[in-house]
């Protein structure tokens, strides 16, 4: 601070450097600042007054909009290490160095390494929610229809894939991460049940309607089959290549989408036929 005139960036520079001002610290100190300056300025004149207020205000908008790019560093980063590693295998110093950003920043941004990891998990979440919401919304379901269904599953699984070159690379690390923590009964409950599940009942009662018949027990059974499937599908863990001696790549998300719809839609139309057997077996004991 010289004079009379609030120097915004050395305390943002402060704070990034771990001293430790919250958000609602940062707030204050803009807040501050541009009352320091209309202060400083008022014997200069109303021009020179605005003038300084708007300069401050500027610098302002640059530093926030600079802590994005950094936060968004630490995610991406975050997102690529924890999807190879998992929680406990990534170190907080690992991450603030892929990201090249002072060690400080994780929890000045976020709080902790475990709050990073949630806020990882959830980042993507909602915009895919919300595509799947709509893509389901825009279906037009028949009973017992093989492409009923198939479109039910496209909905579902085109967000997490991807649908040009870029989104499926966007998205990649992110679906390893889901592969790797969707058996997690820990975050399982600590995110799936929030952020996933509520999209997952929608679905399930779209395959009810279009199999009005078979039990809803069976459907949220099969519907299950299917994510596990699909997770299994989306970890590229190289597996399949080796049992099919190279006919099959695990990278090959678009096949892996065809295969995992087609089995699916078969069993599902299986749901019946299944459950008139066992009731037919019951009824002649």
């Amino acid at each position: 601070m010289a004079g009379n005139s609030f120097d915004h960036r050395s305390a943002y520079e402060a704070a990034a450097a771990g001293i430790g001002l919250s958000t609602i610290a940062y707030r204050r100190l803009d807040q501050v600042a541009v009352l320091s300056n209309m202060k400083s300025a008022s014997k200069q004149g109303r021009p020179a007054a605005m003038d300084k207020v708007m300069g401050t205000r500027r610098r302002s908008a640059t530093n926030r909009a600079d802590g994005e790019i950094t936060r968004r560093r630490i995610l991406d980063a975050a997102e690529r290490l924890f999807s190879i590693d998992g929680f406990t295998g990534v170190s907080v110093r690992a991450i603030t160095a892929a990201a090249e950003v002072d060690l400080a920043l994780v929890n000045y941004y976020f709080g902790s390494k475990e709050k990073l990891f949630h806020e990882v998990l959830i980042r993507r979440v909602d915009a895919m929610s919300q595509k799947r919401l709509d893509s389901l919304a825009l279906i037009k379901i028949k009973k017992n229809d093989s492409a009923t269904l198939d479109n039910i599953l496209e909905a579902f699984l085109s967000p997490i894939i991807g649908e040009t070159p870029e989104e499926k690379a966007t998205l990649r690390n992110y679906r390893l991460l889901i592969a790797l923590v969707t058996n997690s009964k820990t975050w399982q409950d600590i995110v799936f049940k929030e952020h996933y599940d509520p999209v997952a009942r929608e679905y399930i009662n779209a395959l009810c309607r279009a199999l009005p018949r078979a039990p809803r027990a069976s459907v949220v059974w099969a519907f299950t089959f299917f994510l596990g499937s699909l997770v299994n599908a989306v970890a590229e863990t190289g597996r399949i290549d080796r049992l099919s001696d190279g006919m099959c790549k695990s990278n090959d998300l678009d096949e892996a989408s065809r295969q995992l719809k087609s089995f699916t839609v078969a069993a599902m139309l299986g749901i019946r036929a299944t459950e008139r057997k066992r009731v037919g077996a019951r009824k002649s004991q």
